[in-house]
């Protein structure tokens, strides 16, 4: 596993040497679909935050297990194009100026978080991709944020479907008992940010953080780069 660590890293270290650095003056921020209030992540209306977490009043009916999720762009144009890029197509240099920007909206939004935990692969995926782009963002996010992240809490226990293709009660039925805690005194009375790239019906994250809640976490806010 250190070998195997050691190598990713002198990795990275190539790439970026090959691919120079992304930053903000690479992506013109007049294109950039910034998200810049709250809203439903059932139908996306705007709302007012609620104590059991961040629904409208139509969408009252469904639970959601963590407080908040928020997202830094929406999900379209050049930014749907720089996620398939950083995930598809091994740009994973991007993930720097996007973990950067997530950072930037946990301290626009003055969120207490004691550790960032990224929305785990199952093993045999993440070995076909050749990583996890939740973990990717987890670190770049950590580095700028000086809040610790770990990979050795949350574990997916089987491969689920692709997601777009099922409707919402199969997404629900798709992720139940997919993860697991692997050592819940790191998370025992902690604010858990959890880190995913893309939003959409919160399935994913909300299982994930069920399960969190279940082992001793004291609140979980979800954190993606883009919401669908």
């Amino acid at each position: 596993m250190k070998i195997r660590k050691a190598l990713g890293e002198y990795m990275e270290a190539l790439l970026e040497l090959i691919y120079p650095p992304v930053t903000m003056e690479d992506l013109c921020t007049e294109k950039i679909p910034f998200i810049s209030d709250h809203s439903c992540i059932q139908c996306g209306r705007g709302l007012r935050m609620m104590e059991d977490g961040p629904k409208c009043q139509e969408c009252m009916g469904k639970e959601y297990h963590f407080h908040r999720a928020i997202s830094v762009v929406k999900y379209e144009g050049e930014m749907k194009d720089l996620i398939y890029a950083f995930k598809y197509a091994h740009r994973t240099y991007v993930g720097r100026v996007m973990g950067w920007m997530m950072a930037d909206k946990i301290k626009e939004e003055a969120i207490e978080i004691d550790l960032i935990l990224p929305v785990p692969l199952y093993g045999d995926k993440e070995k076909e991709r050749g990583f996890n782009q939740a973990t990717i963002l987890s670190k770049y996010i950590s580095k700028k944020s000086k809040i610790p992240f770990n990979i050795d809490v949350l574990t997916r226990t089987r491969n689920t479907k692709v997601m777009h293709n099922l409707t919402k009660r199969e997404r629900q039925e798709n992720v139940t008992d997919a993860f697991k805690v692997l050592n819940n005194g790191v998370i025992i009375n902690k604010n858990i940010l959890l880190v995913d790239d893309i939003l959409t019906t919160g399935s994913t994250v909300n299982e994930c953080s069920k399960i969190l809640l279940n082992f001793g976490a004291k609140t979980v806010t979800v954190l993606t780069f883009a919401r669908d």
